[in-house]
């Protein structure tokens, strides 16, 4: 008897673990990967020992574009299963697509120990091909797949890349095109087409694999936002508000909504976007509401900010409103209240010497008002706590001109070049500074150099 309760009780979760795999499978034939995950991360929870579950977790995973979540799931199934040539390779591919050369390496010279004649393990080593510049290797390799199995999605893309790459993005977006028409569910690909066409600034395709990849994501707000800003940008004016108004007003932008606001800024004209954003405002949370003010107040609405953050923004200061007193003494600043926006800044300053929003502020209220010195202290700070924000090396750049430190300015520009290269703020603020120092002599020099910046940017992958 006691031994029937111990097969029972060991029996109970493999059941259960059996039974979210049938809702796995369900959800997956009904075309809801967000469900899939949710019926296998359950069925793992009760039994984590199947090397079968986690390797659907990671084909789902794959799915929805989390190649971090696939790589950790493919992982542990190899770990539970080191027979299984597909998970085997499908890691020698993520290696690859990440960058894990020497991972990516391995894994496919395992795959051609359990499996020698198989073509797969060549799309691989193309990808390490790729990622050590010899295109013309990589090249060589996906033909090779290709001329056995001309759908295969790894070999189309490494392809791609290494068209891309050589100098024909045309001849890889004409690849990618035809191959997504024919798989509209392979999202690897449609994110490589997004990748090359980006890059080239050809809009017409970034369009088409975006719009795909909405009907492939529904959920990914960070999505539809994208999609809409390759709208806004080919003039599609209409479409795009559509799709941004939609999104905010059905409440589905997740982390979004800062996005929308910033495209609205760029694009649509003042008399809509101002009062559109008001009355959205209006039904907002807190913390939206924040975001809705920041906007207003960038769109030259300070009243209209002020009256969203004042109520939040009461004195003394704390670590939950610290960011929004900073808010509320910038909109103060624009409304050329400058003593009693320099005092809140001090006092969150005080409060907090690291936080970025009172920094910013304050930096451009010293710039504004013609306080160099005082400015680059705080400008320093930023940099040290934003190393990759191009415009508070602007900011640096600008506080060492007026504290009359010329060089320094300069090499706070040539620095953020360096550290983010091919950035074109930092690289139109450089050229600004060489024309008003009389130096337009070094201006074809300069712009050299970011022209190849931008072309070893597009080989970075």
């Amino acid at each position: 008897m006691l031994t029937l309760i111990a097969l029972a009780a060991c029996r109970a979760p493999e059941e259960r673990a059996a039974r979210y795999a049938g809702m796995y499978e369900a959800a997956l034939a009904g075309n809801d990967p967000w469900t899939a995950r949710l019926a296998m991360q359950r069925a793992l929870a009760a039994d984590d020992s199947n090397p079968q579950y986690w390797a659907a977790l990671g084909r789902v995973q794959l799915t929805l574009g989390d190649y971090a979540g696939a790589y950790a799931a493919f992982v542990r199934a190899n770990e539970l299963d080191r027979s299984n040539a597909n998970v085997i390779q499908t890691l020698a591919d993520l290696a690859a697509l990440s960058g894990r050369v020497e991972d990516a390496r391995r894994y496919a010279n395992q795959v051609l120990l359990l499996l020698p004649s198989d073509p797969a393990p060549q799309a691989t080593l193309g990808f390490v091909a790729l990622h050590d510049r010899d295109f013309d290797t990589a090249l060589k390799r996906a033909e090779t797949v290709l001329a056995s199995r001309p759908e295969d999605s790894n070999a189309t893309i490494l392809k791609a890349r290494a068209l891309a790459s050589s100098g024909d993005p045309d001849a890889s977006l004409k690849l990618l095109t035809a191959f997504t028409a024919a798989h509209p569910r392979d999202g690897a690909a449609l994110d490589t087409m997004v990748t090359v066409a980006r890059r080239f600034n050809r809009l017409p395709s970034l369009a088409a694999a975006r719009e795909k990849l909405v009907a492939l994501r529904p959920h990914d707000a960070a999505g539809r936002v994208a999609y809409a800003e390759t709208l806004y940008a080919l003039g599609q004016h209409d479409q795009a508000r559509a799709l941004t108004e939609r999104l905010v007003r059905g409440g589905d932008y997740g982390d979004s909504l800062v996005d929308v606001l910033a495209l609205w800024r760029r694009y649509e004209p003042r008399d809509w976007s101002v009062p559109t954003a008001r009355a959205l405002a209006a039904a907002a949370t807190p913390r939206d509401r924040l975001r809705y003010a920041y906007f207003l107040m960038l769109t030259g609405a300070a009243d209209a900010a002020e009256s969203l953050v004042a109520p939040l923004a009461k004195p003394p200061v704390t670590a939950a409103n610290a960011s929004v007193l900073a808010l509320l003494a910038q909109i103060r600043a624009t409304q050329g209240r400058d003593s009693e926006a320099e005092s809140l800044l001090n006092q969150v300053l005080a409060f907090d010497q690291s936080n970025v929003v009172a920094l910013r502020a304050r930096t451009d209220l010293y710039l504004r008002t013609g306080r160099g010195r005082q400015a680059v202290f705080d400008a320093q700070k930023l940099v040290a706590e934003k190393t990759r924000a191009p415009d508070d090396r602007v900011r640096l750049a600008r506080a060492y001109r007026q504290a009359g430190q010329p060089q320094l300015a300069e090499n706070a520009l040539r620095g953020g070049l360096q550290d983010i290269p091919a950035d074109p703020l930092l690289y139109g603020e450089l050229r600004k500074y060489l024309v008003a120092t009389g130096r337009s002599d070094e201006l074809d020099e300069l712009g050299q150099q970011f022209v190849e910046q931008q072309r070893l940017a597009r080989l970075q992958w």
